[in-house]
């Protein structure tokens, strides 16, 4: 829900508030807030999204794309989702091609890029709008970490294939 790994939450829970936080906590977790558009004591669930990036090195092997695949089959991509997916190598890749995972992903409307960084460090052309939100699998989510004024919000695959298909921000277990 913030702006650097330590502020996550479960996919059910809230956004703490900021009860019990000294003023110097209270400053930072205001002005992370503030940067993602969120409140204290909101919930996630059902919120808007724009991309969702799977991949790159954190999150772009193998077994993340059988989960994500595992969500998506048999779905279609939501129509208001941008989705990055980007195996961690071209081991990873060809690994995707040979288990057939790239025909469900085509199915459902997706495409699997190249291996790279990508969105992960939108490094190249792979960036996220200013206060665009991203469900992304990378493993940092500091400001601009995925362009300048990019929302972040860091989740697993499977939460970022339920929100690929609805989305909005959902539990994947509810698609399971």
């Amino acid at each position: 829900y913030g702006t650097n790994p330590g502020m996550g939450m479960g996919i059910t829970q809230h956004i703490p508030t900021m009860e019990g936080m000294s003023e110097v906590a209270q400053v930072s977790f205001k002005k992370s807030l503030d940067y993602m558009g969120f409140g204290p004591g909101e919930s996630l669930l059902g919120k808007k999204i724009d991309y969702v990036f799977l991949g790159a090195c954190t999150n772009g092997r193998i077994e993340d794309f059988r989960a994500f695949a595992s969500i998506v089959k048999g779905r279609k991509k939501a129509e208001n989702v941008i989705a990055w997916l980007v195996p961690g190598s071209w081991m990873v890749d060809a690994q995707i091609r040979k288990e057939g995972i790239d025909k469900i992903l085509a199915e459902a409307g997706f495409a699997i890029r190249q291996p790279g960084c990508s969105a992960c460090l939108a490094m190249n052309d792979d960036k996220i709008p200013a206060e665009k939100y991203s469900v992304s699998t990378s493993n940092r989510n500091f400001e601009g970490r995925q362009g300048p004024g990019a929302r972040t919000l860091l989740a697993s695959p499977l939460v970022a294939a339920a929100a690929a298909v609805t989305g909005v921000i959902t539990d994947p277990r509810e698609l399971m």
